[in-house]
């Protein structure tokens, strides 16, 4: 009786039927958070490879080089393994042209900037994007040779390498021109090839831009800012939201300056190694930083500043 009966129950009811049941299972697999990751498979991205052994530099300003000839000796002299590119305003322009050709917003973006701070901030981003390696403004000295940076149990697992510029630690507020409990440093930075941090700040930085172009009611050739307007708007302001987002996103849980504060040694979050505050910043007078080198001082920065609107400073 029970099987005739299911006979006569019309196709297409029985479509809704099976339908019906097939959309309750994926909605319970995909939604229940306590079903083991094993279970909900997902396309995922290819691996990335090894940072690679570049170093990058820039010097747009139209004065004279400045007096860091030594500076710039020293990235070539204790890294003889890596290959080493100072970029010119020409040299910048060409790069943009041949690797950002099919993301002509970017280029278009990159190409009609003539602040040169904007430029240099974003030069860096890309270059680490579509090519890789160590990017380190010219106004720095390493401290130790870059293979030397990533602790050897790390080196297999570490795509990207990011340094502390500001700790608040257990002071009241942010203090020394900082907004944050935490800043990571952009004078200094290391990727892989498409890491997806670095596509994150590119994109991010383009979309800043063009988004103040519009509230100013001009083009991006003829944006006119003020120097405090750089950290947001390409530097280390909103480097450093791109990076705590994407150390959300690589370590798989929710990352805040409390995983960061007092950082004592290298820690991996995911595939993004974050250093201490002498990785990057000794000789601070702030953060906890050391004066003189130690064993955890990768690079030092001069704090040149030679970005500003009224040229070099000293």
């Amino acid at each position: 009786m029970l099987l005739r009966s299911l006979q006569r129950v019309p196709f297409a009811l029985s479509l809704v039927i099976f339908l019906t049941l097939l959309c309750s299972y994926y909605f319970f697999i995909y939604s229940n958070p306590n079903l083991p990751k094993s279970i909900i498979s997902s396309p995922s991205s290819p691996p990335l490879d090894p940072i690679p052994r570049n170093t990058w530099q820039v010097f747009f300003n139209d004065d004279p080089f400045p007096p860091l000839g030594e500076s710039v000796k020293s990235w070539v002299t204790q890294n003889p393994d890596h290959s080493y590119t100072l970029l010119s305003t020409e040299g910048a322009e060409k790069f943009v042209r041949e690797h950002y050709s099919q993301r002509p917003k970017i280029a278009h973006t990159f190409l009609d900037l003539n602040f040169p701070i904007f430029r240099a901030d974003l030069l860096r981003y890309m270059l680490l994007e579509a090519i890789g390696g160590v990017y380190s403004d010219i106004d720095t000295t390493p401290i130790k040779p870059i293979q030397d940076w990533i602790p050897e149990q790390l080196l297999s697992q570490t795509k990207a390498v990011v340094g502390i510029e500001y700790d608040q630690l257990d002071n009241p507020g942010p203090s020394h021109g900082f907004s944050e409990h935490i800043s990571f440093c952009q004078w200094t930075l290391a990727s892989s090839k498409g890491h997806p941090m670095m596509t994150r700040i590119v994109e991010e930085v383009v979309s800043n831009l063009r988004a103040m172009a519009r509230r100013n009611g001009t083009t991006i050739a003829a944006l006119k800012v003020k120097d405090q307007d750089v950290g947001e708007v390409t530097g280390p302001a909103i480097w450093t939201r791109a990076v705590m987002q994407s150390l959300s996103v690589a370590s798989g849980s929710p990352v805040t300056y409390k995983n960061i504060t007092g950082l004592k040694e290298p820690r991996l979050f995911g595939d993004i190694l974050i250093l201490p505050i002498d990785g990057f910043g000794t000789g601070q007078a702030h953060s906890g930083s050391s004066q003189d080198d130690t064993a955890s001082s990768l690079v030092r920065h001069q704090f040149g500043m030679f970005w500003r609107h009224d040229g070099w400073k000293t």
